[in-house]
């Protein structure tokens, strides 16, 4: 079976428009991203909330900006970068 002569490889150009376009179809950012970049703070302020000896709730909310804002952005931006450098 031999390939058809008349047949030629798409243009450097065709395949940068079909990129292109493929581009503008994806999401800034996937649904769960966010989700699962959560996790981290929540654990933490679990585990900050359930050690300290008195106001745990506070303990708690505090563990939620420090360190948990700074987790949740790192794993956010590990996610999103993976995402898009297309790394499995």
């Amino acid at each position: 079976m031999s390939a058809n002569p008349n047949l030629k490889p798409p243009s450097k150009r065709a395949m940068r428009e079909a990129a292109e376009a493929a581009r503008k179809n994806e999401p800034l950012i996937l649904w769960w991203m966010p989700v699962v970049a959560l996790i981290g703070p929540i654990i933490a302020a679990i585990w900050f909330g359930a050690t300290a000896d008195d106001g745990a709730l506070g303990e708690a909310a505090v563990a939620l900006i420090w360190p948990g804002a700074p987790v949740y952005l790192i794993t956010l931006a590990v996610l999103w970068g993976g995402w898009k450098i297309e790394l499995e």
